[in-house]
Formats: C-alpha cells, structure tokens, sequence
C-alpha cells in the first residue's frame, strides 16, 4: 500500500457494497407486509369467492382408493426399478467382477426383505387383521394395519410375528393403525 492513500479501491467498493445491503434491508422491511407468511396465497380475483362458493384446488381422492393396495402397487413399482437397474448392471460390460457381485448380492438382500415382508403380513393376517402393510429397512420395521385400534396382546403378536422372522430389536419395531 503507497504512503498516504488512507483509502483504497477495495476499502471504496467494500463500503459500497455494504451500504447497498444495508439500503436493501431497509426497503424489505419498509414494502414487505407483516400480515403475509411464507407460503400464503393470494387471490387475484376473489369476486366468486365471496358469495361462500367453495372451490377445490387439488386433485379429487377417488374414494374407491385404498391405502393398502396404492401402497403395494408404488413398493412393487420401486422394486421392479430396482430390478431393471441391477440386471442393466450385471449386462453392462463394463461392469467389473466386483460391481456385478454387488449387485447380485443386492438382489439377494431385497428378495429376502420382500420374502420377509409378505410372510408377516400374511402371519398378521392370520391373526384377524383385514389388512396388513409391512416395510422392512435396514434397521427397522413399519407394520401398518387396518384396526379400530390395537390392544396390548396384538401389539405383542405382531411385535412376535417381526421378530420372528427379523433380526430387529422391539425399540426399532413401529406399528401404525389405520381405520
């Protein structure tokens, strides 16, 4: 820095800078509205609103739809994309020896979860629920069933049933209920 220049082009621009950032809060503050939150819509033209009408925006539930099925059609789908992208690995050739036995062992691990999967829900069937969803990860199960709600004995049973066939501890088991 040269003898007596107390300012230069980088102290100039950097007060610029923050005067500008400074000017920019203010004139948020000033023109933004405290009665708006994040995410608030508003209609540009609410004249038919008024008389009470009351206007669906998102996509009509079919009622006919049920949970369980919409569940095990998006778990099938996930799993054939699974399937379609380790068998493109294991036809690749450039897929080394290593790759394509990591691979298959994937597809072993994701036939046994799903083999696992069917058997409880078809044990917590037996047991007298209509319905049963059952998502096993890597350290966890869900279990959703259709039930008015669950006493302690089922609760257990189908806590039994998991075990059973599952290397997962109680604390990582969870159980939903679905009218």
């Amino acid at each position: 820095m040269k003898k007596g220049k107390v300012f230069g082009k980088r102290h100039v621009v950097l007060t610029l800078m923050v005067f500008a950032l400074g000017a920019a809060i203010w004139l948020n503050m000033k023109f933004s509205s405290s009665e708006k939150y994040l995410g608030q819509a508003t209609l540009v033209n609410d004249d038919e609103i008024a008389s009470g009408e009351v206007i669906q925006t998102s996509a009509k539930v079919e009622a006919d739809e049920d949970y369980f099925a919409t569940a095990k059609k998006d778990r099938q789908k996930a799993l054939d994309e699974a399937q379609e992208l380790v068998e493109e690995t294991l036809k690749s050739a450039n897929a080394t020896d290593a790759e394509r036995e990591t691979a298959l062992k994937s597809v072993n691990a994701l036939a046994s979860r799903i083999e696992k999967a069917n058997n409880i829900e078809t044990l917590i069937k037996a047991k007298g629920f209509e319905k049963a969803l059952v998502i096993i990860g890597d350290s966890d199960v869900s279990v959703v069933v259709k039930s008015e709600g669950l006493t302690t004995t089922q609760t257990l049973q189908i806590q039994d049933i998991i075990t059973s066939y599952t290397e997962v501890s109680l604390s990582n088991i969870k159980i939903v209920t679905i009218k």
